[in-house]
């Protein structure tokens, strides 16, 4: 199977975006359909397997601490997220969108792969699973970084919803993805998948740092495989890299695993973060 993924890279997060791809085609074949501005272009436009679609215009964006122009920056960075997908969906029927500033550690299970090509379900998306609900109701109950989706329709209301945020009081293109689901068949994907640093952040939760072990040479998140981790690597950042704890701790697995894949993964980080 080959896999179509989209995702959303610009010149500030090109680096992260190839931490990526080497980490993911380690265990599958990939297309990939990306929105990029003509930095990104120019940088990758040698690889077979990317199409491009070149939306994006300015990378001076920021959603945490930018001024209201970097916010609107931000916004419309990510609403391109919507042209990729829809561009992959048009040619290949279905597509895995996953943000550029993550690590895979394990392949995509066999049962959600099979998931993604049942033609009855519209989307896989991935709850944020903080145990934090104030923090979830402010910021989304999803996380729009990480969603397998066939249905047009789906995006094109996501996308006509997340064009009025501001109107709505929603948190960017993230929190219409809470409203939007419920008109469609959507399943979550379990918590071994899109493993961010804020499910371990806070006193309720940091207790599940002690869950990521090695088993048989490879990452677990408890008795499950941890596909993939989500944090920063090698984008300067105007703000504390809150993953950086994630980061320290998958660094240290990778020590104590004796897996050819993980040293590979983690000489290109050495590499990009030198």
């Amino acid at each position: 199977m080959i896999l179509p993924v989209a995702s959303v890279v610009t010149e500030k997060t090109i680096i992260e975006f190839l931490l990526l791809k080497e980490s993911l085609e380690q265990y599958h074949s990939c297309k990939w359909f990306i929105s990029c501005d003509k930095a990104t272009y120019d940088a990758l436009n040698t690889y077979n397997n990317i199409t491009f679609l070149i939306k994006i215009k300015t990378d001076d964006a920021d959603h945490n601490i930018g001024n209201e122009i970097q916010k609107d920056n931000w916004m419309n960075i990510m609403m391109t997220k919507f042209d990729a997908v829809e561009m992959a969906i048009k040619q290949e029927g279905h597509v895995l969108f996953l943000d550029s500033d993550m690590i895979f550690v394990n392949p995509i299970e066999e049962k959600i792969l099979s998931l993604f090509l049942n033609k009855d379900i519209d989307a896989c998306i991935c709850p944020h699973m903080t145990n934090d609900p104030f923090n979830e109701a402010k910021h989304g109950y999803y996380n729009a970084g990480m969603f397998h989706v066939k249905n047009l329709n789906l995006i094109e209301e996501w996308r006509n919803l997340s064009k009025n945020y501001k109107t709505l009081n929603f948190y960017f293109e993230q929190q219409p993805l809470e409203y939007v689901q419920r008109n469609f068949v959507c399943l979550n994907l379990p918590i071994n998948y899109n493993i961010g640093w804020w499910r371990f952040n806070n006193e309720k939760t940091q207790k599940r740092l002690d869950s990521l072990v090695v088993v048989d040479d490879k990452i677990n998140f408890g008795k499950l495989p941890a596909v993939n981790f989500h944090f920063h690597i090698a984008r300067e950042l105007a703000y504390q890299n809150f993953g950086k704890f994630l980061l320290d701790k998958v660094e240290q697995l990778f020590n104590l695993a004796n897996n050819e894949k993980y040293k590979h993964i983690q000489a290109k980080i050495k590499e990009a973060t030198k």
